[in-house]
């Protein structure tokens, strides 16, 4: 058989990465970025076995599977080793349901412990002050406010902020809604505070004519959807212009979010339908943050400290 040129994936294993890909998208209907990483992950795997003359994932057994993973665990994370092969099992589990192959060599790969990884997390006050640290009363001003106050008020991912519509806003029930991973829609209640500065903000956008074609919520200044990306920067802008010492993204208002609710006494099930969630399992590591914040104001503020 003659050997495939380097950098290359062979014509069967780029087939199979397509259609398990496909699947990704419109069966399981996972998201842009998953979608991405997935693809990204099989093409570095399938680029190897091609460089190591296998021309199809069915010659691939669970020795070559781990030949590879150990190969690139010398620079990546535990958790990026996992998502790897994750992605791997994936589409040999998918091959095998379609016929393609007799058995599943992964099953006989196990994954390294994931080592639990709490997100940075902000206190109410730290919140407030982020929020009030931005002052102006010029129009990206007053949507940079409302958009992070949006953030922590429904504890949303960025996409879904991103992609929230004008027309999905209730005014009069304080609600909004957003499509979550999947592309399945969810109702989040919104704060008053967030409410109020959202109908000033959309007035402004009304009367300025600023984005008036786009029904997106929050725009750019030339009146364009911002993007994920966009909201990311916002963040950080707005991090920066106060004296919280804490790496901050849209994601940690939504941490703080759950945090903050759960310690109020909010029930479990109530945070995980807020934030979307499938399994509680995830929200479940919300409550091991609680109680890390109780331990700590306890040992600052406790008398005897014992």
């Amino acid at each position: 058989m003659r050997k495939p040129r380097k950098d290359k994936i062979s014509k069967i294993l780029r087939e199979d990465i397509l259609r398990y890909i496909q699947y990704l998208e419109k069966e399981k209907m996972y998201s842009p970025n998953t979608v991405r990483a997935y693809r990204n992950d099989l093409e570095d795997f399938a680029r190897y076995l091609t460089e190591n003359n296998f021309t199809d994932f069915a010659g691939t057994g669970h020795i070559k599977i781990r030949e590879y993973l150990t190969n690139i665990k010398k620079t990546l994370s535990r958790s990026t080793m996992n998502r790897k092969l994750s992605a791997i099992r994936g589409i040999f589990r998918f091959l095998k349901n379609a016929g393609v192959i007799e058995k599943d060599p992964t099953k006989k790969v196990t994954s390294g412990k994931r080592i639990k990884k709490y997100p940075n997390l902000l206190t109410v006050k730290e919140v407030e002050d982020i929020i009030n640290s931005i002052k102006g009363e010029d129009k990206l001003t007053i949507r940079n406010r409302v958009l992070i106050e949006f953030l922590y008020s429904t504890g949303c991912r960025v996409s879904e902020v991103s992609t929230l519509n004008i027309d999905h806003v209730d005014f009069i029930s304080e609600t909004a809604g957003v499509i979550g991973k999947g592309g399945v829609e969810r109702i989040v209640p919104v704060g008053r505070g967030a409410v109020v500065r959202l109908h000033k903000y959309l007035t402004v956008r009304e009367n300025t004519g600023w984005g008036k074609d786009n029904n997106a919520v929050f725009v750019t200044v030339s009146g364009k959807r911002l993007s994920a990306r966009n909201i990311r920067r916002i963040v950080k802008r707005a991090a920066l212009g106060c004296n919280v010492n804490k790496n901050i993204a849209p994601h940690t208002f939504r941490h703080s979010f759950a945090t903050h609710m759960l310690e109020a006494g909010c029930n479990l099930r109530t945070v995980q339908e807020m934030l979307g969630h499938k399994r509680l399992q995830t929200t479940e590591r919300y409550t091991h943050l609680s109680r890390n914040a109780l331990k700590e104001a306890y040992l600052q503020f406790h008398p005897k400290k014992i």
